[in-house]
């Protein structure tokens, strides 16, 4: 069975699309063409790419520069309707921007709301191994991540080929220290409405159970917003109509058999 959409059933109000602004913050190593096939959405998309981690800083802090950085850099009118979505570390890095930024929404997608969601096998690496591997190593490793995306990912030849081009043009020991600082991060409190689109068989995050901000996409595992763009823009989508509507009664999940 597969699906054709996942949307709130929600009272229709009018607004204009055009006035919201979408902050994409990218995964681990990508950067802003992660966010490609969300600029069909009919917002106005902010796509940075990361500044460089300080040695052994940590997310809480790394954020907080992080927000100066997209001030001075990118074009955010703090006026109009504000929305971050973050694909995995970026879903973290999101929920600590929310605490400077004033958000409408988060949309989390394939993320972690504290290190404790990441399984156990990439969260041991990331606290007892990557932190002291040279970085050597992780340039060296280049070479495997398409032939490692094709066995794991789920995702189609085009974007494994892009995320290697994301790989390797990713700013020295960025990768390092973000996975360290992801792993030792014990998650923040959220005060603005927020979704989770996950994919169903994730084998980095835990799969959230079913529940009113959780939207999960069948059969699909962490690179979720590549594997399924449809659905997950068609979830965004949905979600951004629920809150700007005002609708704050609890949302109601459908899926739409396609056959």
């Amino acid at each position: 069975m597969q699906f054709r959409s996942i949307h709130w059933c929600l009272t229709c109000v009018d607004f204009d699309p055009k006035s919201i602004q979408l902050l994409i913050l990218p995964g681990l190593g990508g950067d802003h063409r992660m966010a490609h096939s969300q600029l069909s959405l009919p917002y106005e998309c902010i796509t940075p790419d990361y500044i460089a981690f300080e040695k052994n800083e940590s997310l809480v802090d790394y954020s907080y520069r992080f927000f100066a950085h997209i001030l001075n850099v990118h074009t955010v009118d703090l006026n109009r309707p504000f929305f971050i979505v973050g694909y995995s570390l970026g879903s973290a890095v999101g929920m600590e921007l929310a605490k400077y930024l004033s958000v409408k929404g988060l949309i989390l997608i394939g993320g972690p709301m504290q290190a404790r969601e990441i399984k156990l096998i990439p969260r041991l690496f990331g606290e007892y191994v990557c932190w002291w591997l040279p970085l050597w190593v992780y340039r060296a490793a280049e070479v495997f991540v398409a032939p490692v995306m094709r066995i794991v990912s789920g995702i189609s030849e085009r974007e494994i080929r892009l995320a290697g081009v994301m790989y390797h043009e990713l700013a020295r020991g960025l990768f390092r220290e973000a996975y360290r600082a992801l792993v030792e991060w014990p998650g923040c409190p959220v005060h603005v409405p927020y979704v989770r689109i996950h994919g169903q068989y994730d084998q980095i995050i835990q799969c959230p159970k079913p529940g009113e901000h959780v939207v999960i996409i069948p059969k699909t595992k962490h690179l979720v917003g590549q594997a399924r763009p449809e659905p997950v823009n068609s979830a965004i989508q949905s979600f951004i109509k629920h809150v700007m509507t005002g609708n704050h009664e609890k949302a109601e999940l459908s899926l739409e058999d396609e056959s």
